[in-house]
């Protein structure tokens, strides 16, 4: 039975509610139905229940697979260059930071979450493979190992493309509860499953601690508002958006984040090139005229104020142009020849 987008959203955020929120759901659609077929409902929700179980399950089990092979010291990184040629952008921009490629991608295996992630089964291919989609960015992070004892490798990281051509990922609303495995308990309510957590989530190159109310689920993990990581991380770039802003400029005009799908993965950080690309999505972001009149002087601004020696400059202006060639948007060309004009390289 093939199902329209209308329902596959409606699927989306029956699975992104709380339990609370599912029975009203069902019992809405139950009361709509007629009598004769209140049974059918019931097994069609049971059966709902058991895959949305099963999925969860399976997500845990991929980020523990994940996480066993971040703490080897033989995994390894490969680097080759696939025949589409746009699987190395994010290790290019690595090496702009001077970060080293595989302790990073290690440590971002570390704190992955279930919530974030994507089974991707077509793509594995052999046994042992592992490929899933981190979901929760502009464009998702494709992530591929191999974890056959004793030929541990990462065999791609990279934004979801097909050559060259960006998926982007769509705007989803915050609502209902997540599971999460937490870096430490920080407070309990005595008597309730009630606690207060704290996460380490890894967005970009930057690494942010979070706290959070939390319900227990089971001896591993907790249901936490989704709404509350958004909210956090999506603040914290806010943040980072509006200091990059000259006092000339009227931060108030432009239409601020409110989704991490609206935020690439080279966003993140507070280096000059993750300036740029934060600023470039707020650019793509504003609908009004005046809006995007505001962002763009703020990108070309901060651009011409940059102050870089010849080599590095050239080095910059070059990462950018690699860094999007992973793209789905036309006007970026024309963009990123702003930006190239303002740094001086025109």
């Amino acid at each position: 039975m093939i199902i329209s987008e209308d329902e596959k959203r409606l699927i989306e955020m029956f699975r992104a509610s709380d339990d609370v929120q599912r029975a009203m759901i069902l019992t809405y659609v139950r009361n709509l139905a007629p009598k004769n077929e209140h049974d059918i409902i019931e097994r069609s929700t049971e059966n709902l229940g058991e895959q949305y179980d099963d999925n969860l399950k399976n997500k845990k089990m991929l980020c523990k697979r994940l996480q066993r092979l971040a703490r080897l010291d033989r995994l390894k990184l490969d680097e080759s260059e696939l025949a589409s040629a746009f699987n190395r952008h994010l290790f290019k921009y690595f090496d702009f930071l001077g970060v080293d490629k595989l302790e990073y991608v290690k440590k971002y295996l570390q704190h992955i979450q279930p919530f974030m992630i994507k089974e991707v089964k077509s793509q594995e291919k052999f046994d042992n493979a592992i490929c899933v989609l981190d979901e929760y960015y502009r464009i998702a992070v494709y992530i591929k190992a191999d974890a056959t004892r004793g030929e541990e490798m990462i065999i791609s990281f990279h934004e979801n493309n097909k050559n060259g051509i960006a998926k982007r990922e769509p705007v989803r609303k915050s609502t209902g509860e997540v599971y999460v495995f937490p870096e430490t308990i920080s407070a309990h309510v005595s008597g309730t499953d009630l606690y207060d957590i704290n996460l380490f989530i890894t967005r970009g190159v930057t690494s942010l601690p979070i706290s959070v109310s939390a319900r227990r689920c089971d001896d591993e993990g907790f249901w936490v508002r989704l709404g509350d990581i958004e909210r956090a991380l999506v603040e914290t770039a806010n943040s980072y958006l509006q200091d990059l802003y000259t006092a000339d400029l009227d931060y108030s005009e432009v239409e601020p984040f409110y989704s991490l799908q609206q935020i690439s993965f080279t966003s993140y950080g507070t280096d000059v090139f993750s300036s740029i690309s934060l600023l470039i999505d707020s650019l793509l972001l504003q609908m009004s005229p005046m809006s995007k009149q505001v962002a763009d002087s703020a990108l070309c601004i901060y651009c011409s104020t940059i102050e870089l020696p010849d080599k590095s400059r050239k080095e910059l202006i070059k990462t950018m142009k690699e860094r999007y060639k992973v793209n789905s948007v036309r006007i970026l060309p024309e963009i990123l020849k702003r930006v190239e004009m303002n740094l001086g390289g025109c």
